[in-house]
């Protein structure tokens, strides 16, 4: 009888012990959305009638659907390379996120194949590339969908860019 309600004692121990942990892993996820906004400068390198290639530079700020999450209104930085032909557009870049204590989270961008896109959009991928300060180690993805509003000076560029983010900080 003593076997049993040790054994009943220690199985209880360990199944809360374990599902504090699950339940703890659970909450470290953090999923958010929010919106990009930015003004880019770019060169434009025309390689035929068919194609071209610009390298952009965009300088930018992040407003969240929730203001309590993190990286609102952080600063946002992005160079990358664009490529644009008869079969698509191709895109490559990185972009880093700077939070109101200076410290960085990086990502490397992609354009995301999506024939059910808007017109006037591009699609997108990313994923955690490097941190600084309290974002190292940090893992993530992000979609993301662009959009271009008239751009003005002539020579300058306009975005708008709609994210969903999921985060999971390093242990």
């Amino acid at each position: 009888m003593k076997k049993c309600l040790l054994i009943s004692v220690l199985s209880l121990v360990l199944v809360i012990s374990w599902g504090e942990e699950g339940f703890t892993q659970a909450k470290k996820e953090m999923t958010f959305s929010g919106t990009h906004y930015y003004g880019d400068t770019s060169k434009v390198f025309k390689l035929d009638q068919d194609q071209m290639i610009a390298q952009f530079e965009i300088l930018g700020v992040r407003v969240n659907d929730n203001v309590e999450d993190p990286f609102h209104e952080a600063s946002v930085h992005i160079v990358g390379i664009f490529y644009m032909g008869k079969d698509g557009a191709r895109l490559r870049g990185f972009e880093t996120w700077a939070d109101m204590d200076g410290d960085k989270l990086i990502w490397e961008i992609m354009e995301k194949k999506a024939d059910d896109s808007p017109p006037g959009t591009l699609p997108g991928t990313a994923k955690v590339f490097s941190g600084t300060g309290k974002y190292v180690g940090m893992q993530g993805t992000m979609d993301w969908l662009a959009r271009y509003p008239k751009p003005f000076p002539d020579g300058t560029g306009r975005g708008i860019c709609r994210e969903n983010v999921k985060l999971v900080p390093a242990n």
